[in-house]
């Protein structure tokens, strides 16, 4: 089964930052698959622990244009030190506004994520959580996240590429990076969701 109608989720101010930055923060212009994943466990009150609950699952993205970006002057740390910290630039999106389809794919929980999260986002919202919703960095607060009951017709895609510029996380292992699973990506032109959805598909874990 696949989602009728896409989550809507709208983040006013976010990043993520590619593994290969250093000096730089820069960020991707589109949220990571893992990062999306991880924030959908989160709305449903799945710890950490149980991510493989939901592996498997299968999802496509989409944005109705780049979002804005900023650069902010902040300090971060370097290495494990909590000491090691100096000043230096960042850059930041605004006004991030994504759509994200679901369908259960070889997702085995019970119910799959591509009804669970819609029925979390519904009445009764029978959801046992805490703390605010973020995408990526805890900072990085969502603002709405809802069924969107009129998506646009036209929509930018994140469309998995053997070629495509950008090289995402579908998996993250936080304690063997050697497990962790990148796909290549491209950010397609607006073009009509029914055309380009069916090719947008790709699987959370690789």
């Amino acid at each position: 089964m696949t989602t009728d109608l896409p989550i809507r989720v709208e983040v006013p101010v976010c990043a993520f930052r590619p593994y290969a930055s250093r000096e730089y923060q820069d960020t991707f212009p589109v949220p990571a698959p893992s990062s999306v994943y991880g924030m959908l466990l989160s709305l449903l009150g799945v710890p950490r622990e149980q991510k493989e609950r939901h592996r498997g699952a299968e999802m496509a993205l989409a944005i109705a244009e780049l979002p804005g970006r900023s650069k902010v002057f902040r300090k971060l740390r370097r290495g494990a030190d909590l000491e090691n910290t100096r000043p230096d630039y960042q850059d930041v999106l605004m006004d991030l506004t994504l759509w994200v389809w679901l369908r259960p794919g070889a997702d085995t929980g019970n119910p799959p994520l591509s009804s669970h999260v819609p029925a979390a986002l519904s009445p009764p919202y029978a959801v046992t959580r805490f703390g605010g919703l973020s995408l990526g960095e805890s900072s990085y607060l969502v603002d709405v996240i809802a069924v969107d009951q009129n998506p646009p017709a036209d929509l930018s895609f994140v469309v998995p590429e053997m070629k495509g510029f950008y090289s995402l996380p579908v998996w993250v292992d936080h304690v063997n990076r050697a497990n962790t699973v990148l796909n290549r990506f491209r950010i397609t032109d607006p073009a009509p969701v029914v055309d380009t959805l069916p090719r947008a598909w790709f699987r959370i874990g690789g």
